[in-house]
């Protein structure tokens, strides 16, 4: 056999649950498979390859892409994927790092791992790498004189961000332009268009060799069949290279400059369109590697200080009525020696003469706070630090302030032993959690981290490195993570006291300023344009028409064209019955009155057998918010709870508060009532008890509207207000009752508002930048607006939480507290409180009454609904629905009493039923599924059926474009099938969108997503360079569609085969943890149907399927009256140049599109400003009015 056992080692995931990792080796090379026995259905590689940089070309990050573009013995464009997507997967993929790049893939099932891994390699150590496909993948200049390339745009829309310019300058400095950490893997735009072909023929030479190259697989998977398959390929596995020559230099750090302070700071300006908010950053170089005790007692020191807003660099930046920045993060990245990052983003940033910040600082520090939780609850308050805003951005004084933090840890420690063990014990549950939720990505990234140290490091306190003459890596040091957590519970205070001073005190730190700067964004839009206008005289008509041309043999040369008999002789698509998949069993209890109890027994999701839609009220128990609970078992080793609440019936005027309500829960004061209390009395826990206690009970938890909450958008149900939090199982009992109390007793108070407003208020002014999600905001606030239907709750409080309201809503916040009107602010976040905690008896009692609202219309109410997560063998001693249900009724019952109000006690059924016969006539609909209404376009008038919005600062545009697809009801409905299959085939790696455009370089990425819940099919367009000519290029293959040769070329059963394998895989990986299973359960239910046959229907799609659907909903596309676009853009002149380019498109080059009617693919955008979208509010009246 040509592959030994080198070593063999074991990570414990969980604290029953060990897994092996084995290391296997090539006799004659270096070359190495790693397998790491990961249970479930996915089985994920990634093929390692230690790389460094030696300057900004991007070498490393260039050849990543061209590696996909065929091998050797493979050189057909698109095969590489085509065949992945054939064994269950969505692609392969790659990621560049500064000291490394991987190539990946994930497969549902390991099958089509064994047989895609031999030709995957095949292109990592062979690939072509023609001139051609640099052209097209990397750099060229079109005949417009424009230029161009997927590695281009994709880091000419990076490079001048925020995020990546703070990575870049910390780097630059940390290791002071003397490492490969020092550079751009990626590239900068400048340096890219000077790299050559060549220089990365050279570079491929140099590091891609067998013995510098290491396969990690993750996942139950047979190693003898893997080892054969690679064994059959030796050309792969042998050195090219004299192996006892090392010609990769080790990373060697350079030493620092002697600097005053030991700080070296560094102010970068950075292109945007207000001037509102910066950040700061802080670097300093950590322990090696191999120090894991170091590294992991780093990390349980930054957990202490900056995890919840409890925590000291929350309470001196965060959590003030001044803050100094709206959130912080910590990460310790595991470079050769690691380094550790501290952001501190939303830093207000105050120019000279805007001083209102300041003199506002001066008025709430004197303001009397008369609300009477402060004086019973301990806050810091009265000794909060009276800062200078306008000094922040000054080098070293936010520095000054955050060095106090360290000092004071590094002269006191923690404040106690108890609390070091907490933080030690919060550490290990939620490393538990995360490798619960991400074991494959969390074991690789570790596996990693010892072949970095193995191939890179000077030195290794393990013996270990290659530049030292070690043979081979120590793989698995990381299982020792755990044993030392133990230890690490009784090390004295020094020991944390030293660490500190050793790698943050004694040592220099490095600090970058970003600066918000909008005069740069402006010159920043139209420098592209001018560029442009001055490439086109320097290079002349003559010249530009040999750059198209050359263009378009490149083109031609980089075109899909694999020869029938390669398709044919791809391996067969998996078995997917044979993938092992995570148990689960979801049960679905209709919480029904005495009466009903007794004649029905609870509904299986197993079954299929859901509740019928709407059933008469007085055949449920009425004396809660909810009337559904589904209970769902899988393999975990947490308990969860959700509460899902319906808010219907929330008074309009209300709604606006739901961002600031559900940012404060879990991070306000609470009042503990006296039956919870040993001496019978209320206790007020302070907020910073109430985080502390919060923290060490659940593992995460959130309040937030609806499911996939971003604070000011809701992917979808944002009619219910969801409060959950997860816990190890024997904890459950504290989870349901703390949870309960936060929602029924928190109290609110002028410090938290006012905290919370600020804070909130900068992480707006950051979303604004973003393309993408104004993008999202733009789309939901237009939908919202044009629809005036007053019952659909979703689109209100979509429309209340939106930027363009809540910009106007936080400023009106704090503008309130400022004038002494913090109590009328209070009492809306109490009565919010109340209305989502109102029984399902109260609501019906009040529709009643108010004879008006549309459920009173209806006679219908929505109740709320509850999910409980657990362990497959937890309910062998316990009963969890009871024991929730036991918890909610002894806590309700307490704040019905508290709130003293006769028409809020819990009533029997038959008092209410004596009370008001009215009420028999309202109805409970069922949750299973869940009532929604789906997009429709005639609800958005002409006016808004194209908008644009320019954005300053950004560089590329992001497009969707929306057209209906209601294909969720009626039920079943087998259109789901065809249209997902379609999307799929249509958007997949190397298929029709990504090779027009992607390959063209109009776009990072071209895809086409069908929104179940909204009833949304949607092309969209992410970082587009070119989005007009990207948008022809989908209607080009829509009208190509429409022919018979275009439809045999596009949808042939080879690419039809294909797209079910990926729609199959993601089928299974969306139930690939324990975490996806739970959610998969809840989705079927709310959508109405649990189709265990899935994978089996779509398998069933046929051609006539896809044209059938085609006809039905793609085709709305072309049509100007059925879609809806949105684009955030750039500013300036190139506005101007695409909104012309959409207007009057030039379809010329475009063979397929109907010349006789170019209305069909123009979009005639209106332009809009993000100030003109802006939510305009009378405070004086309740209800919106929006100019």
């Amino acid at each position: 056999m040509s592959f030994i056992l080198e070593s063999t080692s074991s990570f414990n995931t969980q604290p029953n649950q060990s897994l092996e990792i084995n290391t296997y080796k090539y006799e004659k090379s270096d070359f190495r498979v790693i397998f790491i026995d990961v249970p479930g259905p996915l089985c994920s590689t990634t093929i390692v390859v230690p790389t460094l940089s030696p300057n900004n070309k991007g070498l490393p990050h260039t050849l990543e892409h061209l590696i996909f573009c065929g091998s050797k013995n493979y050189p057909y464009r698109g095969y590489l994927d085509s065949l992945a997507n054939r064994c269950l997967s969505t692609g392969t993929n790659a990621y560049t790092m500064e000291d490394n790049t991987g190539y990946t893939l994930v497969t549902a099932g390991a099958e089509g791992t064994i047989n895609i891994l031999p030709i995957f390699l095949d292109h990592v150590i062979q690939p072509t790498l023609r001139p051609y496909q640099f052209l097209t993948e990397i750099y060229h200049i079109d005949g417009t004189a424009k230029q161009k390339g997927v590695v281009y745009c994709e880091m000419a829309s990076r490079e001048n961000t925020e995020p990546d310019l703070i990575d870049l300058h910390l780097r630059i400095n940390l290791f002071q332009n003397k490492s490969t950490y020092s550079y751009e893997c990626g590239g900068l735009t400048k340096d890219i268009k000077n790299l050559t072909n060549d220089e990365i023929i050279e570079y491929h030479k140099k590091f891609y060799d067998p013995s510098n190259i290491s396969v990690i697989i993750c996942g139950l998977i047979d190693k003898d069949k893997v080892l054969k398959s690679l064994e059959d390929v030796p050309e792969l596995l042998c050195s090219h290279k004299d192996t006892s020559i090392i010609d990769i230099p080790a990373i060697e750090y350079p030493p620092f400059p002697v600097v005053e302070n030991n700080l070296i700071s560094e102010t970068v300006h950075f292109p945007v369109s207000d001037d509102d908010v910066g950040s700061i950053s802080y670097a300093w170089r950590g322990p090696a590697l191999e120090n894991l005790k170091d590294i992991v007692g780093l990390d349980v020191i930054f957990r202490y200080l900056n995890e919840t807003s409890a925590s000291p660099l929350y309470q001196r930046f965060i959590e003030r009525k001044i803050p100094l920045a709206s959130d912080v993060d910590f990460e310790l990245k595991g470079t050769v020696d690691t380094c550790l990052f501290l952001i501190f983003s939303g830093v207000p940033y105050i120019t000279e003469g805007g001083k209102d910040q300041e003199v506002e600082a001066d008025d709430e520090n004197n303001n009397d706070n008369n609300n009477m939780l402060d004086k019973d609850a301990k806050t810091s308050e009265e000794d909060e630090i009276v800062d200078n805003l306008e000094d922040l951005f000054k080098p070293g004084v936010f520095f000054q302030k955050l060095m106090e933090i360290f000092k004071n840890f590094a002269e006191n420690g923690f404040p106690n032993e108890s609390l070091i063990k907490k933080t030690i014990e919060r550490h290990r549950i939620k490393m538990y959690e995360e490798l619960e939720e991400d074991p494959h990505e969390i074991l690789t990234t570790y596996v990693i981290h010892d072949l970095l140290r193995y191939n890179f490091a000077v030195h290794s306190e393990l013996h270990d490195a290659k530049h030292e003459n070690a043979t081979k890596p120590i793989i698995g040091t990381r299982n020792q993570i755990f044993n030392i957590l133990n230890e690490l519970e009784n090390y004295p205070q020094e020991f944390w006291k030293n660490l500190v001073k050793k790698y943050i005190i004694e040592t220099l730190t490095i600090e970058v300023l970003m600066v918000p700067d909008p005069d740069l964004a402006n010159e920043q839009a139209s420098k592209e344009i001018q560029d442009q206008e001055n490439r086109i005289k320097e290079l002349g008509p003559e010249k530009l028409k040999h750059l198209d041309e050359e263009l378009e043999k490149a083109l031609k040369d980089n075109e899909i064209n694999i020869p029938q008999e390669v398709l044919d002789n791809m391996p067969p698509i998996p078995d997917v019955t044979k993938i092992p998949l995570f148990r689960g069993k979801a049960t679905i209890k209709q919480l029904l009155n005495e009466k009903e109890k007794a004649n029905r027994e609870q509904l299986s999701l197993n079954n299929n057998n859901l509740p019928s839609p709407i059933q008469p009220a007085n055949q449920y128990d009425l004396s809660r918010p909810f009337s559904y609970l589904q209970y769902v078992k899988t393999d975990t080793y947490f308990t969860q709870v959700k509460i899902y609440l319906n808010t219907a019936h929330i008074p309009e005027k209300l709604r606006e508060y739901f961002v600031l309500f559900q940012e404060m829960l879990f991070c306000t004061p609470v009042e503990i009532p006296k039956e919870f209390n040993k001496d019978n009395k209320p206790k007020l826990m302070n907020y910073q008890s109430v985080v502390e206690y919060t923290s060490e009970l659940c593992t995460s938890n959130e309040a937030a509207l609806g499911i996939g909450n971003e604070i000011f958008y809701v992917n979808y149900l944002s009619e219910t207000f969801v409060i959950n939090a997860s816990s190890e199982r024997n904890k459950y009992n504290e989870l349901c009752e703390w949870m309960i109390m936060i929602l029924m007793f928190s109290k609110f108070n002028e410090e938290r508002i006012i905290s919370t407003a600020k804070n909130l208020l900068s992480q707006l002014t950051e979303t604004k930048r973003e393309g993408s999600e104004m993008l999202s905001a733009i789309s939901t606030k237009i939908i919202a607006e044009c629809n005036n239907d007053n019952s659909n709750t979703s689109l209100l409080n979509d429309l209340a939480i939106s930027v363009f309201n809540q910009e106007n809503f936080l400023q009106k916040i704090i503008t309130s507290v400022n004038e002494g009107k913090t109590n009328e602010i209070i009492q809306n976040l109490e009565e919010i409180q109340k209305c989502i905690l109102k029984s399902i008896e109260m609501i019906a009692e009040e529709a009643e009454e108010s004879k008006s609202s549309p459920i009173y219309k209806k006679k219908e109410i929505i109740p709320g609904f509850v999910q409980l997560a657990m362990p497959c063998d937890y309910d062998h001693d316990h009963d969890p629905i009871q024991e929730f249900l036991s918890c909610w009724d002894k806590c309700y019952k307490i704040y019905q009493n508290q709130l003293n109000v006769n028409s809020m006690k819990i009533s029997s059924n038959v008092e209410i039923n004596e009370k008001n016969n009215n009420k028999n006539l309202y109805s409970i609909s069922s949750t299973f599924p869940f009532p929604r209404k789906p997009f429709n376009i005639n609800s958005i008038d002409e006016a808004h059926r194209s908008v644009m919005v320019p954005i300053a600062g950004l560089c590329t545009s992001f497009l969707n474009q929306y057209v209906e697809a209601e294909i969720l009801s009626p039920l079943p409905n087998k259109d789901i099938y065809a249209v997902t299959v379609l999307a799929e085939l249509l958007t997949r790696t190397e298929g029709p969108l990504y090779t027009s455009i992607r390959g063209n370089g109009y776009a990072y990425d071209g895809s086409l997503y069908l929104y179940l819940w909204n009833g949304q099919l949607t092309f969209s367009l992410y970082d587009s360079s070119e989005p007009q000519r990207a948008t022809m290029e989908f209607y080009q293959i829509i009208e190509e569609m429409n022919t018979e040769k275009g439809w045999s070329k596009i949808c042939s059963d080879f690419h039809i085969d294909t797209a079910k394998a990926s729609v199959v895989y993601k089928n299974v990986y969306s139930k690939s943890t324990a975490s996806g299973v739970v959610y998969s359960h809840l989705r079927d239910a709310l959508r109405g149907f649990i189709d265990k046959s899935y994978n089996k229907c779509i398998q069933e799609v046929t051609s006539a399927d896809l044209k059938r659907v085609y006809n039905k909903y793609y085709r709305k596309f072309l049509d100007p009256s059925k879609r809806f676009t949105v684009i955030t853009t750039l500013i300036g002149d190139a506005t101007k140049q695409i909104k012309e380019a959409f207007a009057h498109p030039d379809l010329s080059a475009y063979n397929a599109l109907d010349k006789d009617h170019p209305e069909k693919y123009a979009i005639p955008f209106q332009e809009s400003s993000m100030e003109s979208l802006k939510i305009q509010y009378n405070i004086d009246v309740d209800k919106m009015s929006i100019y």
